[in-house]
């Protein structure tokens, strides 16, 4: 029998993955010429890579956010390093640019790291296809209440949480974390009606009812997920909208 003492050690191989697609969520600048990227890809969900002299020739190299990428990268450890990366412009409004900012943090504060998610892969990048047109409080609020349905974090919202019975067009609900929308009076406080509730959960937002209600428990949902956590992409739209 072989001593354990003298057995060899199991030495982890270095993971390379290759060609993956992804987007750039966030960039920071890094000791002399690199970047530090956190990255949202099809099959490895959130990562964070090192690209390492990126910025000696930024000209050449593409690390902007909102462009479909093709990257590799290799490393054992939760910084993993870049090893190529290539890209495909997307057309992008710029009117556009501070919305897909809260949404690129969004994602980085919500999605757990190295989790893949391939339904909340596709609805971001269906949300960028579209960002030639300008992106509205419907498709946002669109793409948060699907993100929190993905993740778990959302209650259905066709039914009554206590009774389990579907929404009346004709009741009032108030909707409780968590738990979801629960018949109320109608002189209640934050009564919404609730063709008002069917009206959301068609995805129908053309009412500002319907736009105000989803932004309102949308905001209450994260916030309450993100743990006191805060986006950043908020205060700075806050001054912008002070400023005009």
């Amino acid at each position: 029998m072989t001593n354990s003492r003298w057995r060899p050690l199991a030495i982890p191989m270095e993971v390379r993955v290759s060609d993956q697609p992804g987007f750039i969520l966030r960039r920071r600048e890094w000791r002399n010429s690199s970047l530090m990227l956190d990255l949202f890809t099809r099959d490895y969900g959130c990562i964070r890579v090192m690209a390492r002299g990126a910025r000696r020739n930024p000209a050449k190299t593409p690390y902007q956010p909102f462009e479909l990428l093709s990257v590799s990268w290799s490393g054992r450890q939760d910084l993993k390093t870049l090893t190529s990366i290539d890209s495909v412009a997307l057309p992008i409004d710029e009117h556009n640019y501070l919305a897909l900012l809260y949404v690129n943090e969004l994602i980085g504060a919500v999605l757990p790291q190295q989790e893949a998610n391939a339904d909340v892969f596709a609805d971001y990048l269906e949300l960028l296809q579209g960002a030639r047109f300008r992106i509205g409080e419907a498709e946002l609020r669109g793409f948060e209440l699907s993100l929190m349905q993905t993740l778990g974090y959302f209650p259905d919202i066709a039914a009554d949480a206590d009774s389990g019975l579907p929404i009346r067009v004709d009741g009032y609900y108030q909707f409780v974390i968590n738990q979801g929308f629960v018949a109320c009076l109608e002189s209640a406080k934050d009564a919404v009606s609730g063709k008002t509730v069917l009206d959301w959960q068609r995805g129908e937002y053309q009412d500002a009812a319907v736009l105000r209600l989803a932004k309102s428990v949308l905001r209450a949902t994260i916030d309450f997920n993100l743990h006191g956590k805060p986006l950043k992409s908020r205060d700075v739209t806050l001054e912008m909208m002070r400023r005009r």
